[in-house]
């Protein structure tokens, strides 16, 4: 359904930024709690978290660039 607005109005672009960021940062946080735990480590938790953290400050920067 937002795959219909993803070229319309800055804040439409912005929701489809934020829905495909968060099914992005859900799957890394399932992924991480998987390898956390096959493991008996915190370095997959380290490393999604930033995954997630380039994920979203990359989101960040697209949504300020339509912004303008």
């Amino acid at each position: 359904m937002l795959q219909r607005v993803r070229s319309g109005e800055a804040h439409l672009q912005a929701s489809w930024i934020f829905t495909a960021n968060d099914i992005k940062v859900n799957a890394l946080v399932i992924a991480a709690a998987i390898g956390v735990t096959l493991t008996d480590s915190a370095v997959p938790d380290l490393v999604a978290g930033a995954v997630i953290f380039a994920v979203v400050a990359n989101g960040a920067r697209r949504i300020f660039r339509i912004s303008r």
